[in-house]
């Protein structure tokens, strides 16, 4: 890496992102990620860090944020998972003029067999909203690009809740908290939105060490808690009908995402094989087509390990993607059921988006990423 590129990666890869519509102003280091991208002093590096391409993780397609005049100040710790519309579609545009937009049996394959094409994308969303179906669909149709969508099957029986969107509810709409631990009762006062986002944070973490029957009894105490209106998740996902209508265009492949999208690592082995034999079980009978791609849920270094990836191989699954950032390059031919994905979230504007298709986020976020499985 030559003396420039690198000054310039470490100086600019530690900033945030204020812009995310296409047409909006970016912020001075997403400018200056935009020129290292597309630099031909960076092209080395990019060469080598990007390898073969990479796989896209999204999980909602939502209304443009500008229709919300708070935007950028309220309460909003799950906004990472959300693009918009006009954001997806500019991103949406640029792959199809500038990648190799493969579905994901067509890109496991060919990176199985070593013929997987340098500039490969794939595009992935998590756990099955509804507006995968009304608001994505109809932009990955206009650019005649490939997904896959790993649905998590108690969502969509009403048999699971997404307790992180839960927990967004009824933390906004409470003034104080009161967390039992053993005999003693913790006061957690609620009187604004960074208070609010610490004890998201705090209570994400704890939620996240839990099985699912705690993460129940949690919740419930919770909920006993805020005078609000119950939180009705089910017009945010898709139900069983929708889903087969988001199944029978040729462009979508469904893959597993477990029935009640626990973090696998903290599950012993036979419940964490029946959270992910039941997803592709429930999915192949309301399909009828095999199941052949896994996501792990959270899907991090301490959510999904050797165990999982082990497991997802005796169980017959061709791939399964984690949320490890990181590349496809030719060793993860041997590694399908451990490979890396890219986030996109809100915070990206096109130009952060070119960034993390060149690999430069990678290379700046974790140095080790091309070697580490």
């Amino acid at each position: 890496m030559n003396s420039l590129t690198k000054s310039l990666i470490d100086r600019f890869s530690d900033g945030t992102s204020r812009s995310h519509h296409p047409g909006a102003a970016a912020g001075f280091g997403d400018v200056w990620r935009g020129a290292i991208a597309r630099s031909r002093l960076a092209r080395p590096v990019g060469s080598i860090v990007a390898g073969l391409g990479c796989c896209l993780m999204y999980h909602r397609i939502c209304p443009d944020e500008s229709d919300y005049p708070e935007a950028g100040v309220r309460f909003d710790p799950n906004r990472e998972l959300r693009v918009d519309v006009s954001a997806f579609d500019a991103q949406m545009r640029f792959l199809s003029q500038h990648c190799n937009c493969l579905a994901l049996p067509e890109a496991v394959e060919l990176l199985r067999t070593g013929r997987l094409p340098s500039k490969s994308v794939v595009v992935t969303f998590d756990d099955g909203y509804l507006d995968n179906l009304t608001l994505a669909l109809p932009i990955l149709r206009t650019h005649q690009v490939p997904a896959t969508v790993y649905v998590t099957t108690g969502i969509i029986e009403n048999t699971a809740s997404l307790w992180w969107a839960e927990l967004e509810h009824l933390i906004a709409n409470s003034q104080e908290l009161r967390i039992r631990q053993g005999h003693r009762v913790r006061h957690i006062r609620l009187d604004n939105a960074d208070a609010r986002q610490r004890a998201f944070n705090e209570l994400n973490r704890q939620l996240k060490t839990m099985q699912p029957a705690e993460q129940d009894e949690f919740m419930d105490m919770l909920r006993q808690q805020t005078a609000s209106s119950p939180f009705n998740y089910a017009e945010q996902v898709l139900n069983r009908q929708q889903l087969l209508e988001l199944a029978s265009d040729p462009l979508i492949t469904i893959g597993a995402h477990t029935h009640h999208h626990p973090v696998l690592g903290r599950l012993p082995d036979i419940r964490m094989r029946h959270e992910i034999n039941r997803s592709r079980e429930l999915l192949e009978r309301w399909l009828s087509r095999p199941i052949e791609h896994l996501a792990y849920p959270f899907g991090g270094d301490q959510h999904a390990g050797e165990r999982e990836f082990r497991v997802a191989r005796e169980l017959g699954f061709t791939s399964a993607v984690t949320t490890r950032t990181g590349h496809f390059h030719e060793f993860h031919r041997n590694y399908l059921c451990a490979l890396p994905r890219i986030a996109i979230g809100m915070g990206d504007s096109m130009e952060r988006f070119e960034w993390k298709l060149g690999g430069f986020h990678c290379l700046s976020r974790r140095p080790g990423s091309r070697i580490h499985i």
